[in-house]
């Protein structure tokens, strides 16, 4: 650590990223480090660790990159992102209900005679 940053490897391990992931998370301007070193090694703020976090948190939830982007940079609509896509994840668990009762209505009828299999061909 210099001072209060941290250098890549260090942030890597403390956050359980890899290093490649962090330099992708660059690439994309997801997460800049705010300074350098002298040979150009990344340099990590406190304040870009918050990001880290706040950014691994978004996609443990299952939000894409793309997404991730925008929200880290307005605090006010992570709230508002967040239940957007708690009401997808709920209409996606209703769906998958459904086709859990159809695909087990299907089995008993297929473990059942044959005729009752005819229903659904």
């Amino acid at each position: 650590m210099t001072g209060e940053h941290l250098r890549i490897g260090e942030l890597a391990r403390r956050a359980g990223v890899t290093v490649r992931a962090l330099h992708h998370y660059d690439d994309l301007g997801l997460l800049v480090p705010s300074e350098r070193t002298q040979a150009g090694h990344r340099l990590y703020s406190p304040t870009d660790v918050q990001r880290l976090y706040r950014l691994l948190a978004l996609k443990s939830v299952g939000l894409p990159l793309e997404e991730i982007g925008p929200l880290l940079d307005r605090e006010d609509g992570l709230a508002d992102s967040v239940r957007r896509h708690l009401d997808r994840v709920e209409q996606q668990l209703g769906a998958l209900e459904e086709l859990r009762l159809r695909l087990t209505r299907l089995l008993d009828a297929l473990d059942g005679d044959e005729d009752s299999t005819q229903r659904f061909l």
